[in-house]
């Protein structure tokens, strides 16, 4: 369990070895990220404390030529690859988000696929899942993001779907003696990114969604005719269940929460690679893939209730499957996949990064290279207290905040554990608590967070007084 920082040391560690061409550009950059973490969801103005010479300094900043999204965060970057080379098992999972702005004043965004202009973000999240599949894995940063902005017409050349591969080759390939495991949704399910992994020596854990073809088991290359093919979903269904498990399913829009029976089961394939693969562009010269040797695990609802859709996935992994407990650390790796969806949110709704009304896309993407890294500071703290709730308060979260907080309830900061700690500052902000209620979402949390910021500012001040 590791402490997140105080804004002023986290800034400094976060964004102190930025290369910008300029010192002065990077104690900028500092003094605007130590801001933006103590009040992630106020306007640029309000968190400059409304001083006319850091508002626009900022403003100056992100409009500076020598001042971009990744030159912001490859200091954050490195100390995320740094401490997954000290991990046993990482996992980089990815996913896609729009970031969508309706300010009428911003210049050079793209068309999205709600009809609104903004631009797309494909984050890499990295997480140490060294603890086995019964425990939920430490978030350790971003391993990478990539972002842009669409063009009016479709441009030639590789298509979106290459962030994958992309993704994965930025990560790059493991110190001997670690396990890094990129995991991705049905939308990953495309061969490059199986290729990419196979070429850094990475592993990965990916929902399948395309019936394929695949021969049973593990065949040479050489061996590996189209004539002993099946289709994967055919196949799986062929294999006998491994063992059951019992999941809660949360309750989301009309599916109602229940306790659903799971039974898993798996199999080793060689996927064959796609029959058209010379028909796109970004192919042509590109000679056909070898087959690929793996897994297929999959999780499918027994008896689900009438009207309710079955869960199943099929994942496919380079896990060595050959009994339930894999299958399982498997399906675990799969799920972690919450996860980057809370941090996007926590951009989002944290951050509020859709509601920032800078003059370019240039200027929004600069700042997003600070406020990216500021909502994986939030999303840090706000996981530590799921990945051990009974831990002291102290022991995770900054002195300041915990005392304040204990002072607030009258109670004495060490009793204070991290569950409490994010429960009472939701309270703070809004969330009732009742028994049914389950853990605060994002928008109680982030304004208790607020209210918590300023109980801790007039704390110091009353303290200087002294």
């Amino acid at each position: 369990m590791a402490q997140v920082l105080p804004p002023a040391q986290w800034a400094r560690q976060q964004f102190g070895q930025a290369q910008l061409g300029d010192k002065r550009r990077t104690d900028r950059v500092v003094a605007y990220a130590m801001a933006a973490a103590k009040a992630p969801s106020q306007s640029i103005p309000q968190q400059c404390g409304g001083a006319w010479d850091r508002i626009k300094g900022a403003y100056r900043l992100f409009d500076n030529q020598q001042v971009n999204f990744d030159k912001l965060q490859q200091p954050h970057r490195r100390q995320t690859m740094a401490a997954a080379s000290q991990s046993a098992v990482t996992l980089f999972v990815h996913d896609t988000t729009v970031l969508s702005f309706n300010h009428p004043a911003t210049t050079d965004l793209g068309p999205t696929s709600s009809g609104g202009s903004g631009m797309l973000l494909h984050t890499t999240l990295a997480m140490d899942a060294s603890r086995g599949p019964e425990q939920s894995p430490f978030v350790l940063g971003l391993g990478h993001q990539q972002l842009w902005i669409r063009p009016e017409k479709p441009a030639k050349g590789r298509p979106e779907s290459s962030k994958w591969s992309l993704g994965i080759e930025a990560v790059g390939t493991p110190p001997p003696g670690t396990r890094w495991v990129h995991v991705g949704d049905s939308e990953s399910d495309c061969w490059e990114p199986l290729e990419s992994c196979r070429g850094m020596g990475v592993g990965f854990a990916v929902r399948a969604c395309q019936n394929r073809q695949v021969i049973a088991g593990h065949v040479p290359a050489e061996n590996a005719a189209a004539d002993q093919a099946t289709l994967l979903f055919d196949l799986l269904q062929l294999q006998p269940a491994l063992g059951n498990k019992i999941l809660h399913v949360r309750g989301r829009g009309e599916r109602s929460a229940r306790e659903a029976k799971l039974a898993v089961s798996a199999t080793a394939i060689t996927l064959l690679a796609p029959k058209n693969w010379p028909d796109k562009p970004h192919r042509q010269d590109q000679p056909r893939p070898a087959p690929l040797c793996c897994w297929a695990v999959r999780i499918y609802e027994i008896n689900a209730p009438a009207g309710e859709d079955p869960i199943e996935w099929v994942i496919l992994t380079d896990e060595p499957v050959a009994d339930l407990k894999t299958a399982l650390k498997v399906a675990g790796w799969y799920s972690s996949r919450w996860l980057i969806e809370e941090y996007h949110k926590c951009l989002k709704t944290g951050c509020r990064m859709e509601d920032r009304q800078l003059e370019s896309a240039g200027r929004l993407q600069s700042l997003l290279g600070v406020l990216a890294v500021v909502a994986l500071r939030l999303l840090q703290l706000k996981h530590q207290a799921k990945v051990n709730p009974d831990a002291s308060a102290l022991s995770i979260i900054p002195e300041r905040y915990v005392r304040t907080l204990a002072a607030h309830l009258k109670e004495k900061p060490r009793q204070l554990t991290a569950r409490q700690f994010w429960r009472e500052t939701a309270r703070l902000g809004g969330f009732i608590g009742r028994k049914g209620d389950g853990d605060p979402g994002w928008i109680t949390l982030w304004r208790g967070w607020q209210h918590q910021e300023l109980l801790a500012d007039g704390m110091d001040l009353a303290k200087g007084r002294g």
